[in-house]
């Protein structure tokens, strides 16, 4: 059952796929934007379907990051996801990731609770 206040967090080493070189998001290898924020989406999507229903998920639908530092390949950089706010099928996460202690990345990321069976079906019409 989603509450409040519930938290998941999840580690990753950043790999060379992952750079903003590689991604077409900048020219250097260090952690792309574009990957940070799919890391967070990824821990807030994560935290939510372990306590959803068989044939539910959520859907990404907004996100407000900001990206302070930057990461080497090889870096472990850790993300922790608060479901803040439950708003009917709305889920209102905050994110953080950091680099041992320095803060890489915060921000604000919401998803939306679908029956993916109805989801689908819709976008095939």
């Amino acid at each position: 059952m989603l509450k409040e206040g519930m938290t998941l967090t999840q580690q990753k080493v950043v790999n060379e796929s992952e750079t903003a070189a590689k991604v077409a998001s900048g020219a250097l290898e260090v952690f792309s934007t574009p990957m940070l924020i799919a890391f967070m989406e990824n821990t807030a999507f994560n935290l939510a379907q372990k306590e959803l229903g068989e044939g539910e998920t959520t859907v990404g639908i907004s996100v407000n990051i900001k990206h302070m530092k930057a990461n080497l390949v090889g870096d472990e950089v850790v993300c922790t996801a608060t479901l803040e706010k439950i708003d009917g099928k709305r889920l209102d996460f905050s994110v953080q990731v950091l680099h041992g202690e320095t803060l890489v990345g915060e921000g604000e990321h919401s998803r939306f609770i679908i029956n993916e069976e109805k989801f689908l079906a819709k976008l095939k019409k």
